[in-house]
């Protein structure tokens, strides 16, 4: 490990799911664990290329730990920021005429440390959306329906309460929407995803 890169700082990247976890309803044969972990491949390229240590929550396709270990990880690492890396799917009737119809990216941020994680929530949203071509579903929080004080995702709350407050969910367009499946789809456009996201985590850090 080069100095440049300590001194950088360690980013943990968390390819939600497992392998073969949430099918895409457009197309067989995807997933939303497979696909998520192949962007996570190239933006640990990325931000390496920019200096970064990156560290993996899954270091192969196949794995699918904890949610707690995915983001103690990040805390017992000394991480700069924990990333979990998602698709959307809308509630409801899968027959319904409308589910197949939503689309959008969204971000949900720590509640830890909300004027630190909002700016960056927004940029990294806003990114994926312009990238994409999706809907802005904006950027946001969500809480544990008893404790208001807590943050409901487990892979957030595990980051923050490990010491990592930079801790951030995209949920990159909906798997089961044809066009921001057919994006998710491709290696090429994941590619350039990573990418984009890597040069606002440059940014930022």
């Amino acid at each position: 490990m080069s100095f440049e890169k300590k001194k950088r700082g360690i980013i943990v990247l968390d390819p939600g799911h497992g392998e073969k976890s949430n099918p895409h309803t457009t197309r067989e044969g995807f997933y939303e664990g497979t696909q998520n972990f192949i962007l996570a491949s190239h933006l640990r390229d990325e931000l390496a290329a920019r200096g970064f240590e990156v560290l993996m929550t899954r270091n192969s396709v196949t794995d699918n730990p904890e949610l707690a270990d995915r983001g103690n990880l990040a805390g017992n690492s000394g991480a700069v920021l924990f990333l979990s890396l998602h698709s959307n799917a809308p509630g409801g009737d899968p027959a319904s005429e409308q589910y197949s119809r939503v689309r959008g990216a969204e971000t949900y941020y720590s509640i830890s440390d909300p004027e630190g994680n909002a700016p960056i929530a927004r940029a990294l949203n806003d990114t994926v959306v312009r990238v994409m071509g999706t809907a802005d579903r904006g950027i946001k929080t969500r809480r544990l329906p008893d404790d208001e004080n807590t943050d409901y995702y487990r892979v957030i709350r595990a980051s923050v309460a490990s010491g990592c407050r930079r801790a951030f969910l995209i949920e990159h367009g909906f798997h089961t929407n044809p066009e921001d499946s057919a994006f998710l789809q491709s290696e090429e456009c994941l590619a350039r995803l990573a990418a984009a996201e890597a040069e606002v985590i440059d940014k930022f850090f």
